[in-house]
């Protein structure tokens, strides 16, 4: 048997990755226009001073086509290292706020999420472990809640048979149970 392929998606966040891998490839860019631009100009500079006479200018001019290229060269190189520091920066960050934000989703739901481990280089860590542990504690503060619930109906019930007006209270008190009981998930 082989084992499962698991779909690789690098663009998690499209709008926030693609701002900030472009954001720091335009840096990176500049920067290299402007380190270009002044070694280009030492260079000239350098050339005037250092040229006794025209042959040598002459040979010295002969190199500038391909330092030129080298300083383009390495101007490419320095805003491609650049995005893709920002695109896998961004990817780190973007998804731990996806599975934050899916937890989330699922709370707004009514429901309590499975807890879902990070990536090994995922950044944000700190900040999942303590948004578990809110949910975590929210859990428990509806443990407790529908423990009490079920208390009050156990004591109600018998009341409720006996006095029908005390049925839509015993009703309500009983969604609200079953709800509760449901945001735990099938093994509550």
């Amino acid at each position: 048997m082989t084992e499962a392929h698991t779909r690789r998606t690098y663009l998690i966040d499209r709008a926030f990755q693609l701002k900030y891998t472009l954001l720091l490839t335009g840096w990176g860019a500049v920067l290299a226009l402007l380190f270009g631009a002044w070694a280009w100009q030492a260079h000239l500079q350098a050339a005037d001073l250092l040229a006794r006479d025209p042959s040598q200018l002459a040979l010295l001019r002969q190199a500038e086509a391909p330092l030129r290229w080298v300083l383009a060269g390495i101007g490419v190189l320095t805003a491609a290292a650049l995005g893709l520091l920002g695109f896998v920066m961004s990817h780190r960050v973007a998804g731990p706020v996806w599975v934050m934000g899916h937890a989330l989703a699922e709370l707004a739901g009514g429901r309590y999420p499975a807890r879902r481990g990070l990536r090994r280089g995922d950044e944000l860590k700190a900040l999942h472990a303590r948004f578990h542990e809110a949910v975590e504690a929210l859990a428990a503060r509806d443990r407790r809640t529908l423990a009490a619930l079920e208390e009050a109906l156990a004591r109600i019930r018998p009341a409720a048979a006996a006095d029908p007006r005390l049925q839509p209270a015993v009703a309500a008190l009983e969604a609200e149970a079953r709800a509760r009981r449901e945001a735990f998930g099938p093994a509550a």
